[in-house]
């Protein structure tokens, strides 16, 4: 990565830091709202638990489905998406003018429609609500009914919902949280990358393609790990070596941190008659490193420990025995290969 696109990447990562505060507090919205729920599924249950009349148990389970329902519908809606993309491309067209290029920003209708066209592996984001919604009824249901059946009290069965940390019971609103903060961060960075691919293309004059950042540390996943420093074209066709497929870009799995920034055309290709400012770092956990390290040079710097927890003993074993690439840690679609898939390749 030239100089000039590192200073672009940085801006792209200063602003991924800024999306995660904000998810973070989108998050506390949503769990507000999960909290509301509960408080209303609870009372529903105290008003009309008759676990003697079958007839009426399944009615009041029935109106506490719809009750879920309506709670993740306005999770899903309190976001602001279109507001979301207009502010992701006017921040990626002033990160690009650090480096002194004028860039468009796409029109309304086109990041409208961008946001209407989202999808979050390959399902598009409604899809993804509707189904955290119908997982939670029904878990809440089957935990309803399954107290019923084993004669609990109406305490017991709220507990079975709610939880209990004094006697160790999670709950299944638990398992709602913990699925809604990941939903709510997926779906903000699947808009934020939608909305800066719009960008790129709209300033195909000054951009060439696009590069994967993954975050250098021990925490990344195997997925990242082999995409890390792939190159695509503005079309997603693979470029500068790279042979994996763009598959929509980041977010690659949940909770991804991961980020796609530009590649822009050289001063020469532009018809400035300069050369390229020198390489500059980028930050991991060794501190600053070349700019233009790749995971393989990254994990050279550590100890077998280090890439055995990063990337599960025996896939670091065939790793370092030479049998595999980092790129092997993934199929032709980008999909994560287990450990018996890695040693059948081998």
């Amino acid at each position: 990565m030239k100089k000039s696109d590192l200073l672009i990447a940085d801006k792209f990562i200063a602003n991924q830091l800024a999306l995660q505060r904000f998810t973070a507090n989108e998050k506390k919205e949503a769990f507000k709202m999960l909290l509301a729920m509960q408080t209303e599924l609870k009372a529903k249950l105290a008003n009309g638990f008759t676990p003697h009349e079958k007839k009426r148990l399944e009615k009041l389970l029935t109106q506490c489905t719809e009750i879920i329902r309506s709670f993740y519908s306005g999770i899903q809606t309190q976001i602001d998406f279109v507001e979301l993309a207009k502010y992701e491309a006017e921040a990626s067209t002033k990160a690009i003018a650090t480096i002194g290029l004028d860039a468009a920003i796409p029109t309304a209708s086109v990041l409208k429609a961008m946001v209407s066209d989202t999808l979050l592996q390959g399902a598009p984001l409604s899809a993804w609500w509707a189904k955290q919604a119908e997982d939670t009824a029904f878990k809440f249901t089957s935990q309803v009914r399954q107290g019923v059946a084993q004669g609990e009290t109406l305490q017991q069965i709220i507990t079975r919902i709610v939880g209990s940390t004094k006697k160790g019971i999670p709950g299944i609103m638990e398992v709602s949280r913990r699925n809604t903060s990941t939903l709510v961060h997926d779906s903000i960075m699947q808009i934020a990358n939608g909305s800066r691919m719009a960008t790129f293309q709209d300033n195909d004059d000054i951009i060439k393609g696009m590069q994967q950042l993954s975050t250098l540390d021990s925490h990344t996943s195997a997925v990242c790990v082999a995409y890390s420093g792939a190159q695509w074209t503005l079309e997603g066709k693979p470029m500068g070596g790279n042979t994996l497929p763009y598959n929509g870009g980041c977010p690659r799995h949940p909770n991804c941190r991961s980020v796609i920034v530009p590649l822009t055309k050289s001063y020469r290709e532009l018809g400035i008659d300069i050369d390229e400012m020198k390489p500059g770092t980028r930050s991991s956990d060794l501190g600053q490193v070349p700019s233009d390290m790749s995971f393989k040079e990254f994990l050279k710097r550590h100890d077998d420990e280090y890439m055995d927890n990063l990337l599960g003993k025996g896939r670091a074993e065939l790793y370092r025995s030479g049998k595999i690439t980092l790129k092997d840690l993934i199929d032709g679609n980008g999909r994560e290969l287990t450990l018996a898939q890695l040693k059948e390749a081998a």
